[in-house]
């Protein structure tokens, strides 16, 4: 795949382009908002560790074809599915769960930076997927709630492990117990996107970022990013001797670049 080829076609769940470094994932169901299905989970899998282990790419931004970011869970196909699964093991329900949410994983541990451009609703399984990348920038119509509660589900995809990272507690709590709908401004507000830019200025605001990480050291953000997600569960002396370490790696790379 070069620069700026996509791999799939427009009738593919999920697009996929390589432009400058930076790999644009395109959840592409602009029908139902960008309602996830088990298609949808699979190729997104696939295509998230691709641009994982892909030393071509630099950052890699999510986001949602049409008028959604993602609307979590496609309840219609659900619907349909259960009745056709009726007698399905509840331990094979939970495997799906478990294989699907390491796209959650992997968007939040892999060796480069990530980005949601939430440019819609985010809802749900959305709003987790959202929570995973390590920035999220949005658009002025963007509308996000965490809904699991209101259809009977307490929340999946690592959304209650990363909100409460993000926002604390408390207000963790609110956004999923209460499930309250959050337009772009409310959002920033309370903590649910880093930065609210015009929905015409969305993708340029985003392909700026994306293109500053581009062109940085891979190996510092590296370094960086693994060292604040290890950060929490780790004391002062043992961040002090992953920097340290992570450091002397560092300059030795630029040395070896120079």
């Amino acid at each position: 795949m070069t620069a700026g080829q996509s791999i799939a076609t427009g009738a593919e769940p999920v697009l996929s382009e390589l432009v400058d470094g930076v790999q644009w994932l395109t959840l592409n169901r602009p029908d139902r908002l960008n309602a996830v299905t088990p298609e949808l989970y699979d190729l997104l899998k696939a295509r998230v560790a691709e641009a994982a282990s892909d030393r071509r790419v630099k950052c890699v931004v999510l986001t949602g074809a049409g008028k959604g970011f993602c609307a979590g869970k496609d309840l219609k196909a659900a619907a349909s599915e259960q009745a056709e699964t009726a007698g399905e093991w509840l331990e094979a329900r939970i495997e799906y769960l478990r294989a699907s949410s390491q796209i959650s994983k992997m968007l939040h541990e892999m060796e480069k930076p990530t980005i949601a451009m939430v440019n819609g609703a985010a809802a749900g399984a959305g709003l987790s997927l959202a929570a995973a990348c390590d920035f999220r920038i949005a658009g002025e119509a963007a509308v996000l709630t965490s809904a699991f509660v209101k259809v009977g589900l307490p929340g999946d995809m690592g959304g209650t492990w990363f909100w409460t990272r993000i926002l604390g507690a408390a207000k963790a709590k609110r956004l999923y117990l209460r499930s309250e709908r959050f337009d772009a401004q409310a959002a920033l507000a309370f903590g649910l996107v880093d930065e609210v830019v015009s929905d015409d200025g969305l993708k340029a605001q985003v392909s700026a970022l994306a293109a500053q990480f581009a062109s940085s050291s891979a190996t510092a953000l590296r370094f960086a990013k693994a060292a604040l997600n290890a950060a929490p569960a780790c004391s002062l002396d043992e961040m002090l001797e992953i920097e340290a370490v992570n450091t002397a790696l560092a300059g030795v790379d630029a040395a070896m670049q120079a």
